[in-house]
């Protein structure tokens, strides 16, 4: 595991056992006698997550102790609140609100964002393919056609912004990790919420209706142009699933666009 070519160029000390997701490969370590977790990107998707950690420099995200190559040190965030359980206990208006704020801490304007951020368009590659197939999935790559071509209010994106990408520090607060590192109309960073935290959830009758209205308000959006965001990104979703071999999950976000082109037919 790649962990270990990093452990010991930088001095870390482990602490814990490694691990690997798709995405990276994961060690627990201790860096300067504080809990960290060291993380080695796989692909160039999670090195952009990374670039973007390492330029928001603890401002409303985890640290980045050290940072080269393919490898970010970060604080390791062991919470003592979990927004996931909030809405279990019903509390999804107050855990919406706290993404919102979460969401803000990206949008600020700063300096210098990653050139290697990704253009939102590229993003929808996977949508833009499913759309011959007609149907939910051509009527959401139509919205999202009108929402690309036309963005507003552009700034780098956390790009995979839900209930499990933000956590409690009890010394620092609620924090984002995992960024996709894109860029684009911040609008968009906001719909995944809508389809969190599970498709259960997320289709319960009322539930998208509601929430569209608790995000829109906290996060200062027109919540005709968010429902048109949450229809492009459920297809997009939709059609990840797809390629994942999901039919089901695909089924079930699909539902979700077909309740968001309800609400608002139009960007």
């Amino acid at each position: 595991m790649r962990t270990e070519t990093y452990i010991r160029r930088w001095g870390l000390e482990p602490d814990g056992e490694p691990f690997s997701t798709p995405s990276s490969d994961l060690c627990p370590v201790r860096w300067k006698g504080q809990a960290a977790m060291l993380k080695v990107a796989k692909g160039a998707e999670e090195q952009r997550g990374n670039l973007l950690m390492v330029w928001l420099a603890g401002q409303g995200a985890a640290q980045v102790y050290r940072h080269g190559g393919r490898a970010v040190v970060l604080e390791r965030i062991e919470g003592d609140h979990d927004l996931t359980a909030m809405v279990g206990a019903g509390q999804d208006d107050e855990a919406s609100r706290i993404l919102c704020w979460a969401a803000a801490g990206v949008h600020l304007p700063r300096p210098g964002p990653p050139r290697e951020l990704l253009p939102l368009p590229w993003w929808f590659e996977a949508l833009a393919d499913a759309s011959s197939q007609g149907g939910l999935f051509a009527q959401c790559w139509e919205i999202a056609r009108q929402l690309l071509d036309i963005p507003q209010d552009v700034r780098p994106l956390h790009g995979d912004l839900h209930h499990g990408n933000v956590m409690h520090s009890p010394r620092r607060g609620w924090l984002v990790i995992d960024p996709k590192g894109l860029l684009g109309e911040r609008g968009y960073d906001f719909a995944n919420i809508l389809c969190n935290p599970s498709l259960e959830t997320a289709g319960h009758p009322g539930r998208l209706e509601r929430q569209a209205g608790v995000i829109a308000a906290a996060a200062g959006l027109d919540r005709a142009r968010l429902l048109a965001w949450v229809a492009a990104y459920a297809g997009l979703s939709a059609a990840w699933h797809l390629e994942d071999d999901q039919p089901t999950e695909a089924g079930q976000t699909l539902d979700l666009a077909q309740q968001a082109l309800a609400l608002s037919p139009a960007p």
